[in-house]
């Protein structure tokens, strides 16, 4: 067996291999890089929602009052014969 033959093959295998893992950790690099663009647009979209609700939406103190008054309505109620709400 030749050992000189076999040691310019694993030069060039080492090499290739080197190459081709430089190349995956460029790849995998660029695609964290945007995932975390990603991420980052999506938090401030979720913030900026989150803000945008408590400013539409009543709280719960205010709200409690009409929510007992309702639930007292859907609790105790009738039917007549025709399917119509008595209350």
């Amino acid at each position: 067996m030749n050992y000189r033959d076999l040691a310019e093959h694993i030069g060039a295998v080492v090499g290739l291999l080197t190459l081709f893992a430089g190349i995956s950790g460029v790849l995998l690099w660029r695609m964290f890089v945007r995932m975390e663009k990603k991420l980052d647009e999506i938090m401030q979209l979720c913030c900026e929602c989150q803000r945008e609700f408590a400013r539409r939406f009543v709280m719960k103190d205010e709200y409690r009052i009409d929510r007992d008054a309702l639930w007292g309505a859907v609790n105790r109620h009738s039917h007549s014969a025709t399917g119509r709400v008595v209350r």
